[in-house]
């Protein structure tokens, strides 16, 4: 079966991985999700990478490893996950982070009601109790990795930038990319670092 969603999560072996892939694996809609670990192997072996590689691959997910040749928040790990992706969108996210109750029924449901494919700008939850994005600006602290899902054409052509904010370098190029045709959808999809009571399926 071809997956409709792609979910690029880079890794450096946190513990909290297993969370992020529980919040999509409980829900409905993961049946058809293709989910991508890609871990930054860059410098000396990580053995906390290893200990979540048989993890990722006993549940089933697709684990991928790239050395970009520095240390980036992930940055060069979405660029070579977005290229890996089979689904004809792509959604990327963080390994100490959650997709949000009902995120994927919300994602497929902005994807349907497009009437053709273009970026979509969701909203996230930070885990110091801020919501981005406050309006449809394109401006550092008002996006993050968690808030873009891009049609799979774009995804591909988008490089994230080698800096932390390269969540908005990749929102600027798929903005441009699109010509500026883009999509702001007010759900939530994302709780960035969420304490244990936002653990919404136990």
């Amino acid at each position: 079966m071809t997956p409709w969603l792609s979910v690029v999560i880079p890794t450096i072996g946190r513990d909290t991985l297993a969370v992020t892939l529980e919040s999509l694996r409980a829900q409905p809609e993961s049946a058809g999700v293709e989910v991508l670990v890609v871990a930054d192997t860059h410098g000396a072996v990580n053995a906390q990478l290893e200990y979540r590689r048989k993890d990722v691959v006993a549940e089933g997910f697709t684990w991928l490893e790239y050395d970009a040749g520095l240390h980036c928040v992930g940055q060069p790990q979405r660029t070579f996950g977005a290229k890996a992706a089979s689904a004809p969108w792509v959604w990327f996210s963080q390994d100490d982070n959650i997709a949000a109750a009902d995120s994927l029924a919300n994602i497929e449901v902005a994807i349907d009601a497009q009437t053709h494919p273009r970026p979509l700008f969701f909203r996230m939850r930070t885990y110091w109790g801020d919501t981005v994005w406050h309006d449809q600006q394109l401006r550092q602290a008002n996006i993050d990795a968690d808030c873009l899902v891009f049609p799979r054409e774009i995804a591909y052509q988008v490089e994230w930038g080698l800096r932390y904010e390269g969540d908005l370098d990749a929102a600027i190029r798929a903005f441009n990319l699109s010509g500026g045709d883009v999509a702001w959808v007010d759900e939530v999809v994302s709780i960035g670092r969420p304490e244990k009571d936002q653990l919404w399926w136990r």
